[in-house]
């Protein structure tokens, strides 16, 4: 089901490709029993989290916010597709996609099962970071787990390799603008959105599991390829979001997915748009 936000002067929509089963067992840094109660977890520890995808117009563009899972993963992801077009706006009507990161729950879904492009009038924007770390051949030695990611990142991204724009920090896309917040994944990506007097943060996998990691931000987890780095991430940038009480549109924030911070004692409250 898609939501629609007024951010400054901008509409942003929130639309979903599903929800992800993962596990309190991922979480870094806290007691399980203590996540576990935080988080609502079931008795096994399992946790169940939204997959946001965030989408508005400006300029005569139509710009998402990453691309969900495709048919890739569990089978209550890949809803983005049919969500986009229960939200009036076909796949083909996307013109650009601002990447945060190059996993399966965020790229996974610019192929369909025969790997061809869904987003077929799409231009692919993603920090230079993180597509070169992802597209290069990878040391020998790496994880499996790595190598999978790897080559699926090839796949996913072998249609768009001639409208593929890399980006740095400091320069501005229609308004958007990539902060490099590594370790999650070496290039991982918090988008800055000006929205007139304001601004939207889409912070990607910058919290992955927000009924733990906003309150207390010192919890990192099992999918941070680097959980130290991540940490430091996660800190700047949610202190930063505070302080500027910048919009925030969060990849796994619960319901609605739009909001803002607020300082607490521990951490960070927050408040739904």
């Amino acid at each position: 089901m898609a939501k629609i936000f007024r951010v400054g002067d901008l509409d942003v929509t929130c639309i979903d490709d599903g929800i992800l089963k993962s596990s309190v067992d991922f979480v870094l840094g806290m007691d399980r029993e203590d996540a576990s109660k935080i988080a609502g977890a079931a008795d096994d520890g399992s946790i169940h989290i939204p997959v946001n995808n965030f989408l508005f117009q400006r300029d005569g563009a139509t710009i998402l916010i990453d691309a969900g899972a495709g048919n890739t993963m569990q089978p209550t992801l890949g809803r983005l597709p049919e969500n986009l077009r229960s939200a009036g706006f076909d796949s083909s009507a996307v013109t650009h996609i601002l990447l945060t990161h190059l996993h399966p729950d965020h790229a996974n879904g610019l192929v369909d099962d025969n790997h061809q492009a869904i987003f077929t009038n799409a231009e692919i924007v993603v920090h230079e970071v993180e597509f070169e770390f992802w597209m290069c051949d990878g040391a020998p030695d790496e994880s499996d787990a790595l190598k999978r990611t790897r080559a699926r990142n090839k796949i996913n991204m072998k249609p768009y390799l001639d409208r593929v724009r890399l980006m740095r920090d400091g320069q501005v896309l229609m308004g958007c603008s990539p902060i490099l917040a590594p370790g999650h994944s070496p290039g991982h990506t918090c988008w800055r959105i000006e929205t007139g007097r304001e601004a939207l943060i889409a912070w990607g996998d910058l919290v992955h599991f927000s009924a733990i990691q906003i309150p207390y931000p010192q919890s990192a987890v099992k999918y941070d390829l680097d959980a130290d780095l991540a940490r430091g991430s996660r800190l700047r940038m949610l202190e930063l979001i505070a302080a500027e009480h910048l919009a925030v549109a969060g990849a796994h924030v619960n319901a609605p997915g739009v909001g803002y911070l607020s300082k607490t004692d521990a951490g960070y409250r927050f408040e739904p748009a």
